[in-house]
């Protein structure tokens, strides 16, 4: 049975790792990408635009759950744009990441992590991101990318009080949050959407068939 989350209190916000089925597994770098959920419950997320060394163009995360992923393999995610994608950009460049129908059609998991926080907490998470959108900077795939700015927005609202142990991965950075915020954690894993709800959005995670 789907799990439906209502955001309406800004009492909690979230990480999402793309590419992970489940809170044990431990996905490949490369096959894992980090999108936040503001306290509205809007999706949100850092990806890197218009690398020189693609030969596809288009904008990537950090593995191969984006569409092009092959940039990595061209030119190592250096020279890159930074862009930080809303509801809306993630409905145009990233379908399978924000419509539970496109994300099952896809095959694409993704494990979500809720954290409890104040409303203090969640104002200035949410401002994170917005001082990210009007000035996002560039994209490296090592030590500047997706789970980069996740963390620093983290950490900017002081949720985390550190940054990501380890290389910079959505996965270290979801470990991370399971050690420092234990007790105030609830995860759930599968295919993935978001609808308008009232003045904030819904979370839909359905599970994947076994």
């Amino acid at each position: 049975m789907a799990l439906n989350v209502v955001f309406a209190g800004g009492d909690r916000v979230g990480l999402i790792v793309r590419g992970k089925s489940s809170h044990e597994d431990d996905p490949s770098v490369f096959a894992q990408h980090a999108d936040c959920i503001l306290s509205t419950g809007a999706p949100v997320g850092f990806f890197g635009a218009g690398n020189t060394g693609s030969s596809g163009g288009g904008s990537s995360g950090i593995g191969a759950s984006s569409r092009s992923s092959a940039s990595f393999s061209n030119s190592s995610g250096m020279g890159m744009t930074g862009v930080v994608y809303d509801q809306a950009g993630l409905a145009r460049n990233r379908a399978n990441y924000v419509d539970l129908a496109v994300a099952r059609a896809t095959k694409t998991v993704s494990t979500v992590l809720l954290v409890q926080v104040s409303a203090a907490e969640a104002a200035l998470f949410d401002g994170a991101w917005q001082d990210m959108t009007k000035d996002p900077g560039s994209f490296q795939l090592l030590g500047w990318n997706c789970s980069t700015h996740a963390s620093q927005a983290f950490r900017k609202a002081g949720i985390l009080s550190a940054g990501i142990p380890g290389l910079d991965t959505p996965n270290n950075l979801y470990k991370q949050l399971c050690v420092e915020k234990r007790g105030k954690l609830s995860v759930a894993s599968g295919y993935i959407g978001f609808s308008s709800f009232g003045s904030g959005y819904m979370l839909t995670v359905e599970p994947v068939a076994p």
